[in-house]
């Protein structure tokens, strides 16, 4: 890069983050004033009224930050929180859209889950990832619900019925999680029947598109025991996903069909044992856009623990899971008038089989909370396609191998007085890839082009912390925490090749872990159930894995590796980067005004830069693919159980680009939505939701061609609930 350019850039991200710390430094002043002005709410009146009844945000019970319980205003780290109750109060059809209202959290593509490709369903906090695969970890009862092939999520796997919170903790957590906990880790926690009697929750709505959805949890608590059944079933005619002055005869609607069961049975075996064995099986059809687009998913997962509570108090905990899962796509090469397609590509087979075992210790040893134990996971993943279509596909590519990751992790919490609390933390990871083949037939006699048997790897990565927090008067806290993390590569980005439309992207075998190092600092302010927050980061990622762009195709032709490229597209691979660098500051709201009222706001400033490509100079100082500079929330609720509840929401996402040489932006937008509840009686209430009540066109993705895919229209849904015993 010439020095008068690099001069200039650097002025410009210079005045940019300039900018941004001002905007940063102004919204947080009226977060503060606004924060003191209601202060009174929160617990007395002045005029002698009796207070208001708000339990204390500070002393709900989290367990992720720390794999131990722990009261969330004694966090080291930064932690939001969505009860249940708000999960099912959003107007958003889809999980992860309810979920976009947490400071930093984001798909790698803008798109739902209702419609979105699964392998763009790749969680990212703050900016991180460049890619579709996830560098967030995320659980389901303390288990990975990640896709151990591709580490994408499947949101339909879950419904909000069955959950009693989400937990979201932002900054590396390899230190405890491993694998896949790069960017954090977000923790969906199902809830736990009492033994009052039988507790059931049963939703239903019906909406414009053809959505038709049913959510279903029951639960009943016995003297020594427990049953939890949930379901789940969702259907959607669709919407176009290409921009309207663009379609043409090949485009219909994008639909998605999701079914979903799942149970645990708990029982006490003995006064100090207590077991848990679970399941749940999803099955979804999905279309694309076109005709010839579409993929389909059927997975079933296993689940088993057991919580030993010794007689000095210590806590044994033993998890184990299996997972099964067959996943198939279809693409197709597009004319670029989008007169007609033809197929491209048929992944008709990617099949994969997960193990993972682990066990935890807990105890007080001396004036400090230990937690420490030890972790196996094993991947065993392949895919199956047919490729180089010209009046059928001419020839077959298998490909796969397995991953397997073993850890072991220590931290030790300790208080110094009333007012200060470390916590120091290190986990050690073995990552090792075997069995790595790719073949490559002619499918009409059989002749092989390419047998190759990859070889075998294996590392080790560590991963610190040290996190602090220390409490000041007037109900704030400073914290602040020193990490590392890591992340191996999936089995579908060493192997599994993908295109979207005409764009193609190869896999790569040879690629490396990326190591994350980072360190965040911050003040917090509980104060019954309001909370204030700001936090500033700096993250840089070794290696980071990213899809470069090898060459823009202009008329169709074969280039390597991709083979044949339409005219239009591009070539891109997977590959490992230097280094990137992601800094920012983050603000998030929680305020209550009076008995009915709450004011949420979020805020996240991320510059997330490639910091060196020794290889790819021309990506250096380039923003990072999917991620935005800016983004913002807000949320204002109003909620009278003798009335309505209601809230009316608001989600801005600044520019972002669609690929690594940043030469295709995607406009900033940003999207209101409305819902309102109201209780017919106590058991019973009806809901509706309005997503994207202005209509706002919503850029997903744009192609080399210039074709434009967009999001969800506006959407409306009305619908019933009944809740007994909850």
């Amino acid at each position: 890069m010439p020095i008068l350019s690099a001069a200039s850039t650097t002025r410009r991200s210079a005045g940019r983050l300039r900018d941004h710390l001002l905007l940063f430094a102004s919204a947080f002043a009226v977060a503060l004033l606004a924060s003191a002005s209601f202060a009174g709410t929160d617990g007395s009146n002045d005029d002698g009224a009796e207070p208001v009844e708000d339990p204390a945000l500070a002393e709900t019970i989290v367990v992720t930050a720390s794999r131990a319980e722990q009261e969330l205003g004694q966090v080291t780290a930064s932690v939001s929180l969505l009860t249940g109750d708000e999960l099912r109060a959003s107007a958003s059809l889809a999980l992860d859209d309810t979920m976009r209202r947490v400071p930093g959290f984001s798909l790698f593509r803008r798109n739902s889950s209702m419609v979105a490709h699964p392998t763009s369903q790749g969680v990212s906090l703050r900016g991180i990832g460049p890619s579709g695969v996830s560098r967030t970890l995320v659980l389901l009862d303390g288990l990975p619900l990640n896709d151990p092939f591709g580490g994408w999520i499947y949101w339909g796997r879950v419904g909000r019925e069955s959950l009693d919170r989400i937990e979201v903790v932002r900054g590396g957590g390899s230190s405890l999680w491993g694998n896949s906990a790069l960017g954090g880790v977000i923790h969906l926690v199902t809830a736990t029947p009492s033994e009052s009697g039988p507790g059931l929750s049963l939703s239903a709505l019906a909406g414009d598109h053809g959505v038709l959805s049913g959510d279903a949890w029951f639960g009943q608590g016995f003297e020594n025991a427990s049953l939890t059944l949930s379901a789940r079933t969702f259907d959607m005619d669709g919407y176009p996903v290409v921009r309207d002055d663009q379609r043409g005869p090949i485009d219909v609607d994008a639909f998605s069909e999701q079914a979903s069961v799942g149970g645990r049975l708990a029982f006490s075996a003995g006064e100090s044992v207590q077991v848990s064995i679970g399941g749940d099986n999803l099955s979804e059809d999905r279309g694309n856009g076109t005709p010839l687009t579409g993929n389909d998913t059927d997975l079933t997962s296993f689940r088993v623990s057991a919580d030993i509570v010794s007689g000095r108090g210590d806590t044994w905990t033993v998890r184990g899971f299996t997972h099964e899962q067959e996943f198939a796509s279809r693409f197709s090469a597009q004319q670029v008038d989008r007169s007609s397609e033809r197929p491209a590509l048929d992944q008709f087979l990617v099949d994969s089989e997960a193990t993972g075992l682990g066990a935890q210790w807990e105890g007080e040893v001396g004036s400090g909370l230990w937690v420490a134990g030890a972790e196996w996971r094993t991947v065993d993943g392949a895919t199956n396609e047919d490729f180089f279509y010209t009046t059928q596909f001419n020839r077959r590519r298998m490909a796969g191998g397995d991953q397997s990751i073993t850890g072991a992790y220590v931290q030790r919490r300790a208080d110094f007085g009333d007012r200060l609390t470390l916590e120091l933390g290190a986990r050690i990871d073995r990552w090792s890839t075997g069995s790595g083949s790719r073949l490559e037939i002619n499918k009409a006699d059989g002749s092989i082009r390419h047998d190759d048997m990859f070889e075998d790897r294996d590392e080790t990565a560590a991963s610190p912390r040290i996190g602090f927090l220390y409490a000041l008067d007037l109900g704030w806290s400073l914290r602040g925490s020193v990490y590392g993390s890591f992340r191996a590569p999936t089995v579908n980005e060493l192997y599994r090749p993908f295109r979207v439309r005409n764009d193609i992207t190869e896999a790569n075998e040879a690629l490396e872990p990326e190591r994350l190092s980072g360190i965040e600092f911050g003040a917090v302010r509980y104060q019954g159930g309001s909370r204030l927050s700001f936090n500033g980061f700096i993250n840089r990622v070794e290696n980071p894995i990213a899809n470069v762009t090898l060459a823009s195709i202009a008329s169709s032709r074969f280039f390597a590796p991709c083979g044949f490229v339409p005219g239009g597209g591009s070539c891109r691979q997977r590959l490992n980067l230097d280094r990137t660098r992601i800094h920012g500051l983050e603000a998030e709201l929680r305020q209550r005004f009076g008995d009915d009222w709450r004011l949420d706001l979020s805020y996240l400033y991320s510059n997330a830069e490639v910091d060196s490509a020794a290889d790819f100079p021309e990506l250096e100082g380039k923003r990072l693919a999917q991620t935005p500079e800016q983004s913002a929330s807000l949320g204002l609720e109003y909620s009278n159980p003798d009335i309505l509840q209601a809230r009316l929401g608001l989600r801005f996402v600044g520019e972002q680009y669609e690929d690594d040489l940043n030469t295709r932006p995607l406009s900033s937008f940003a999207v209101v939505d409305l819902s309102a509840a109201r209780a017919l009686s106590d058991r019973w209430h009806v809901f509706a939701g309005l997503e994207n009540l202005l209509d706002e066109e919503v850029q997903v993705g744009i192609s080399g061609t210039g074709l434009v895919t967009i999001g969800a229209p506006r959407m409306v849904h009305v619908g019933v609930r009944h809740v007994l015993n909850p």
